[in-house]
Formats: C-alpha cells, sequence, structure tokens
C-alpha cells in the first residue's frame, strides 16, 4: 500500500490540507518555508512518490525537465552538475531529461525535446543566440536561463562560468608569485573561438597588470604530446613557465607527472594548478590545487523556477550563476 497524505500529515504533524497544499504546491495557499520543509522531509523519510500523471493531467504539462548538454561526456563535474539538478527537482515529483546530443538543426532539437512534453528547458551550454531558445518560448516552453544582457549571442552560461572560474585560476597562481604562466588547453576548445580570445585578452591584461606574462600551449590529452610539451620547456634556453593553469584537473596531472619525471620540483620550480576537483586530484602527489563548484544552489532555483511556472505564478528572477571556490593543497605554493 501507497503512503497517503495521512500518513504524511503525522509524520510532519500538520493537516491533511497541508500536505495536499505543499505536495501540489497550490499558489492559492500561504505556507511558511519551515512547514514547507518538515512536509518535504517527511514525505521523503517515508518514501512518498507523487503521481505524476495525476499532476500532469492538472497542469496541462508533462513533469520532465529537459536539460540540454551538447556534446559533453559524463564527466565528475558533469555527473555533480546533473545529480544537483535532479536530486532538487526529485522533492517536486520532477523527472531530468540529460540529452548530451550536439543535433544539426533545429527542428531536430525541438523534435527531441517536444516528445518530452517538458515542463521546462534549462539554458545553461546553449548560446543565447541559440535560434531554439525562441523556438521553445514560441511554444509554451518555459526556458530556464541565467544568461546576462552583457554577453555576446555566440556565450553561453557555461562559459561565463568557465571564465569566472579560469580567472580565480589565473589571480590565485599570481597571489603565489607565478611571474609566466602556461595555459594548458586541448587543441580544440568546444567554445566560439571568439570566447577564447576575448579570454586570452582579458588575462594577459590581468597578468601585465601584476608584472606577469601568460602564455597559451595547445596539447592533446597524451602522455607523449605532454611530455613532448615539458621538453620543450625544460630545452629552451629561455625562461620556462613558473606556473600551469591547467584546462582540467586530467590536463593538470598529466602536466605534474611529465614535470616530475624531468626532475622539475612542483610547487618550487613550477606550481600547477587544475579545475574540477577530480577525486584523484587529493590522491595525487603533490596533491592537486584545484577549483570545485557548488551545484546544489542552482539546482534548487532550477526546481523553484519550474513549480512557480507550473503554478502559473510569475517569476522573472534569472537562474544564479553556479558557484565556484579554490581548494587549495600542495601543487601551489603558501601564499607569497
Amino acid at each position: 500500500m501507497g503512503v497517503t497524505s495521512a500518513d504524511i500529515a503525522e509524520r510532519a504533524g500538520v493537516s491533511r490540507a497541508t500536505v495536499s497544499y505543499v505536495l501540489n504546491d497550490n499558489p492559492r495557499q500561504s505556507i511558511s518555508p519551515a512547514t514547507r520543509a518538515t512536509v518535504l522531509q517527511a514525505a521523503r523519510d517515508l518514501g512518498y512518490r507523487p503521481n505524476v500523471a495525476a499532476q500532469a493531467l492538472r497542469s496541462g504539462r508533462g513533469r520532465a525537465v529537459v536539460f540540454p548538454l551538447p556534446g559533453l561526456g559524463h564527466t565528475h563535474i558533469v555527473t555533480q552538475l546533473i545529480g544537483a539538478c535532479q536530486s532538487a527537482l526529485d522533492d517536486f515529483g520532477l523527472a531530468l531529461v540529460a540529452d548530451h546530443t550536439a543535433y544539426e538543426s533545429v527542428d531536430a532539437q525541438l523534435d527531441a525535446w517536444l516528445k518530452h512534453s517538458p515542463a521546462a528547458v534549462i539554458d545553461l551550454l546553449l548560446p543565447h543566440g541559440d535560434p531554439v531558445l525562441p523556438a521553445l518560448r514560441s511554444r509554451g516552453i518555459q526556458v530556464l536561463s541565467s544568461a546576462m544582457d552583457t554577453e555576446a549571442g555566440w556565450e553561453s552560461t557555461s562559459d561565463a562560468l568557465a571564465r569566472e572560474c579560469r580567472l580565480t585560476q589565473i589571480t590565485h597562481l599570481l597571489d603565489r608569485g607565478a611571474t609566466d604562466i602556461a595555459i594548458v588547453v586541448p587543441p580544440i576548445l568546444p567554445t566560439d573561438p571568439r570566447t577564447q580570445r576575448a579570454f586570452l585578452a582579458q588575462v594577459r591584461r590581468l597578468a601585465k597588470q601584476r608584472g606577469a606574462r601568460v602564455r597559451l600551449a595547445r596539447v592533446r590529452l597524451d602522455s607523449t604530446a605532454v611530455s613532448l610539451l615539458v621538453d620543450r620547456w625544460v630545452a629552451d634556453p629561455g625562461p620556462r613557465p613558473d606556473a600551469v593553469a591547467a584546462h582540467n584537473d586530467d590536463y593538470a596531472i598529466a602536466v605534474q607527472s611529465a614535470l616530475l619525471a624531468h626532475g622539475v620540483r612542483v610547487p618550487d620550480d613550477v606550481q600547477v594548478m587544475g579545475v574540477d576537483d577530480i577525486p584523484l586530484a587529493r590522491a595525487v602527489t603533490p596533491s592537486l590545487t584545484s577549483i570545485t563548484a557548488d551545484f546544489a544552489p542552482y539546482g534548487r532555483a532550477v526546481a523553484a523556477a519550474v513549480m512557480n511556472s507550473l503554478a502559473k505564478r510569475s517569476n522573472s528572477t534569472p537562474l544564479p550563476l553556479p558557484s565556484h571556490h579554490l581548494v587549495v593543497r600542495s601543487s601551489t605554493r603558501s601564499e607569497s
């Protein structure tokens, strides 16, 4: 026998009517945040599962939230992002549909997403000028965006998040006395070249203000290719980089391993820093300084925006940009 509203009411110490208002997110009833949290926790504790079909019939919309992640693999950071959104949506009986497909046309995108009768589509990785966004809105589908007016049409919100993480990375290395920073990236990045050029100009200005310089190194994530890159740094009669700002932790660990194999001390001779804070980052020697993202507030904002839309409550507040913070370990020096 399934969990009933009476079971949840007894567990939470509230009336059945209050349980109904909370679980159905009734916009005509004012429920305090504390009471709402108590009811939802009681429902989770008892293993309550909402009748998604009935709720969809009442609202006239489905309970799926489509999350386009075009071309992205199941990396550590993507898994964290998906998990945070799904966890928050679960509380309201909403299902996340993560779509990693890179579609060739707007029609293909729409066909794939509309078959889910989505309550909303999360706009985090789509360029702000992507024609699929107005096409979704014209069909009454809510687009959940963190887009900022200052960004260009070819940029996405994820580009803004990546830019903030990279600036934190460069600033941390400058604060630790770096004067010659190598930014190590893949040969091809999954962003518009104009975004990359704007970022490089920004970090070069930042480095110049601090009496430092930045150089770009494109290399495959391959032990031979990375070793050859470090060979060139070691053999160069000119100054070699004294810090590496790697594309991600995988690149940082590969570069650090090659440096150590060449007898270069980390962090004494060259500081190394990654992004994503994968589990291996804390296990390597020296342990890797990295940047981690906090997606939980973003996931909660997604869920709240979807529920507001389903309840036909107007809410023009854009989603927050996911936050990030430093995880300082042994691969960078103490503050200079």
